[in-house]
């Protein structure tokens, strides 16, 4: 655990690097969203899916912060943080953290719609697992606690107010390939909106 938790401390402390770098462009993306959704009682690949998934009764509630301090043509790189609840009937609620590197292409147009897609990867943390999460925990006998981070995304804006922008993402705690456990933690098919200044 201690291992972990200190790679947690160095990805989080990474946050600070772009706020005292001298060579951030001044141009910088800066965003806020909020998302939501149910999740799913599958795995990630079966989240992909989500016309086919099935799903809890659990939810997953959620808000973070990107800022992006690195761009290079087409691809864009970032820090992003947040923190959500996951939430169920007759489940206990558990809170979620969350930080790590967002990496992002430039969008597609298709007439006035902009569409973009991105890939979050780092650590989540929880307080409790919840769900299918705690089944696999208990079969596992191994903690979920600490797992990595993965959310793939796909945005959409428009050209009126390019400053806003909707989106669906997989919310994904696993523990890559036993790297960390051997845990498909949970997954939450979700769509939220994004406010960028």
């Amino acid at each position: 655990m201690s291992k972990f938790a200190g790679a947690i401390i160095l990805v989080l402390g990474a946050m600070s690097l772009p706020i005292v770098a001298q060579d951030v462009p001044a141009n910088r993306d800066e965003s806020i969203f909020v998302f939501g959704g149910p999740m799913s009682s599958g795995f990630f690949g079966d989240a992909l899916t989500f016309w086919s998934s099935g799903y809890e009764t659990n939810a997953f509630l959620g808000a973070g912060y990107q800022r992006f301090f690195y761009e290079y043509e087409s691809f864009a790189l970032g820090l992003e943080a947040g923190l959500g609840l996951r939430m169920g009937v007759g489940e206990t609620s558990s809170a979620e953290a969350w930080a790590g590197l967002v990496g992002r292409l430039t969008e597609v147009e298709l007439g006035p719609l902009n569409i973009t897609p991105s890939i979050t990867g780092g650590f989540s943390v929880v307080t409790d697992t919840i769900g299918v999460e705690t089944t696999r925990t208990v079969a596992s006998g191994q903690s979920a606690t600490v797992l990595y981070y993965l959310a793939p995304e796909i945005a959409v804006s428009h050209d009126d107010h390019p400053e806003w922008e909707a989106f669906g993402r997989i919310q994904h705690r696993s523990g890559g390939f036993g790297t960390i456990a051997h845990i498909d933690g949970s997954n939450a098919v979700t769509a939220g909106l994004r406010y960028k200044f």
